[in-house]
């Protein structure tokens, strides 16, 4: 006698503001990550940075600055040679310069210089004006609303320990 499949229980239903936060980030994620909005940016800070030189410098700044080049390039989700060519490039613009590590003669430690710290520096700074801004006619209390929201869904997001793919 054939097995029964039992039926799939229904999905539960969505919460709707699920699509609209998703449009909204899409959105935002347009707005931020295009190549228009970073010259702007990088023209009103005076600094001669491109984009994937930007992220390097900012991991270093954020996330410490004496790190391996392996972890960085797994930090920016970037294989090691694209990370080597563009640490290459910085270097030669005097903006961080690189050391052996004394634990594996093989690998190497990076550090902003200070010509990169104030590079990184400068440009976050052009950032945060854009965005004092963009919020310009914002009360204190929704920017503050704003700011935990966004921190809270960061870290939820940094917590799974994944992003999506794809779109």
């Amino acid at each position: 006698m054939p097995t029964k499949i039992a039926p799939r229980p229904p999905a539960p239903p969505r919460d709707p503001s699920t699509g609209s936060i998703a449009a909204a980030l899409l959105s935002v994620s347009r707005a931020m990550n295009q190549v228009k909005a970073h010259d702007t940016l990088r023209r009103r800070a005076g600094v001669d940075l491109d984009r994937s030189g930007a992220a390097l410098l900012y991991s270093l700044y954020a996330e410490g600055e004496d790190v391996r080049l392996t972890d960085l390039a797994e930090r920016l989700g970037v294989d090691s040679p694209g990370v080597t060519r563009k640490v290459q490039q910085l270097e030669r613009a005097g903006q961080l310069c690189r050391a052996a590590d004394p634990g594996d003669a093989r690998a190497m430690r990076l550090r902003l210089t200070p010509a990169g710290r104030k590079a990184i520096e400068r440009l976050l700074r052009a950032r945060e004006d854009w965005l004092e801004s963009v919020l310009e006619g914002w009360s204190k209390a929704d920017r503050r609303e704003l700011a935990r929201l966004l921190t809270f869904f960061a870290a939820t997001i940094a917590s799974t320990g994944e992003a999506p793919d794809g779109a």
